[in-house]
């Protein structure tokens, strides 16, 4: 019984997931999920209290999956920071299914104060601190003036653009994007 239990919530968050990418928040409705989790509404309820904790947990279960990921490369000691970088950007842009910016309104516009509290937590956990935690130990100086923190949530927003699901195929790298963080487009020539 419990087998099932598992597997139905995971059925939920699955199809919730693809839902929420495609739709948005608002343009997603729990009578949708249920029928194509082939789950009756009441079956859906009762694993999960309303639209907002499905949605929840479909952050929940994305934010852990890429961060275990996230975690291997930045402890990986095979490994220097730009090639750390450039494999987190990577990892973020083909593994992370959401439009960034449309999760992020999702996250400012359309939740309840708390709920956006806990997932904002979840985010700082799941994608952020791994990132600075490579920047405080970079094996590259960075710049005067410049923080761990800053360098962060820099490189989060340099990404951000390349982490749509539309953008999966941009003639910009990530080896090139990296590289313009890092280097800016100036010539030092």
């Amino acid at each position: 019984m419990e087998k099932e239990i598992v597997n139905t919530r995971d059925r939920i968050i699955q199809v919730a997931t693809r839902l929420f990418m495609d739709n948005g928040y608002l343009g997603t409705s729990t009578r949708q999920i249920a029928q194509l989790a082939e789950v009756t509404q009441p079956n859906l309820y009762h694993h999960f209290k309303n639209k907002e904790e499905v949605y929840i947990g479909v952050i929940e279960t994305l934010l852990s999956d890429v961060n275990e990921e996230l975690v291997v490369i930045v402890e990986d000691q095979t490994l220097d920071t730009v090639s750390k970088l450039k494999r987190f950007a990577e990892c973020l842009k083909t593994k992370h299914p959401f439009d960034f910016d449309l999760m992020m309104h999702d996250f400012n516009t359309k939740l309840m104060e708390e709920t956006q509290y806990k997932l904002f937590m979840l985010w700082n956990q799941s994608y952020k601190e791994p990132l600075l935690r490579l920047f405080k130990t970079s094996d590259f100086p960075i710049r005067s003036g410049v923080s761990p923190e800053i360098a962060t949530t820099h490189f989060l927003n340099t990404l951000s653009p390349y982490i749509k699901a539309e953008q999966r195929t941009t003639t910009l790298t990530i080896d090139q994007v990296v590289d313009l963080f890092l280097n800016g487009i100036t010539s030092n020539e």
